[in-house]
């Protein structure tokens, strides 16, 4: 899973320190323009969309694929408990995102959007081991999980932070929440690679996808939430606030 980091609801559009400027072609958005939510909701998907390929200067990761090393998936209750190991994430579709709302609270240094991602896939090595509903599941290989008509709320929590007379918008915290509109899996290697057991329970977890997902996403979206937080703090750790938010 995946997804504004989003990402970058940060990459917002703006000019770094010398030696740090993010690219000349962003969009600009000022801080006391009256429509400041209309032009960040369309800077931040065109600075997404620029970043593919990142932004080496900032230490920035190309968006896509976005690469995350590892994540560790758990629950513990309910009709779904498993244990997910994944490691090589390469998360697809985050550049085609866009904006639905934007709603910026600089004053109390606070960020809300909703994103609309048409297609995102999540592709990893994975372990795994457990149960679902009554049946055991348990394989190592290679994990494709899809969304589909994504949405994402963002939720960012930041505090200013001032070194040497300059202030930055540091983010404390960020909190996603997924509702997709279709989810698709799909899992090799089940079972020691018996490919008859295999194909039943990718079936089965397909034809269950609604309630596979909605019992694991809680872990998902607290993993990748620290995913794009930290991608939004290497731009907002470097950048000064009123270079992000220009001033008059």
């Amino acid at each position: 899973m995946f997804m504004n980091c989003i990402f970058l609801i940060l990459a917002l559009t703006c000019r770094g320190l010398a030696g740090n400027d993010l690219p000349d072609n962003f969009q600009r958005c000022r801080q006391r323009d009256t429509k400041l939510n209309d032009c960040l909701k369309s800077a931040v998907p065109d600075a997404i969309r620029k970043m593919k390929d990142g932004i080496p200067s900032l230490s920035v990761p190309p968006m896509e694929p976005l690469k995350v090393s590892a994540i560790n998936i758990d629950s513990g209750a309910g009709p779904v408990v498993i244990t997910q190991n994944y490691k090589n994430i390469k998360l697809y579709g985050l550049t085609d995102t866009k904006l639905t709302t934007y709603k910026a609270d600089l004053k109390h240094h606070r960020l809300r959007t909703d994103s609309l991602t048409p297609k995102m896939e999540f592709i990893a090595d994975y372990v795994m081991k457990g149960r679902i509903l009554v049946l055991p599941i348990q394989g190592k290989g290679v994990a494709n999980i899809t969304m589909l008509n994504l949405v994402v709320k963002h939720d960012l929590v930041g505090e200013p932070v001032t070194r040497n007379g300059t202030t930055y918008m540091h983010m404390r915290d960020y909190r996603v929440k997924f509702i997709p509109q279709r989810v698709l899996l799909h899992f090799s290697n089940l079972f020691n690679g018996d490919k008859r057991l295999g194909d039943q329970m990718n079936s089965f977890l397909n034809e269950n996808s609604e309630l596979v997902f909605n019992e694991l996403k809680e872990s998902y979206e607290k993993s990748l939430s620290s995913v794009f937080q930290d991608v939004t703090n290497k731009i907002f750790d470097k950048v000064p606030m009123n270079k992000i938010f220009l001033e008059d």
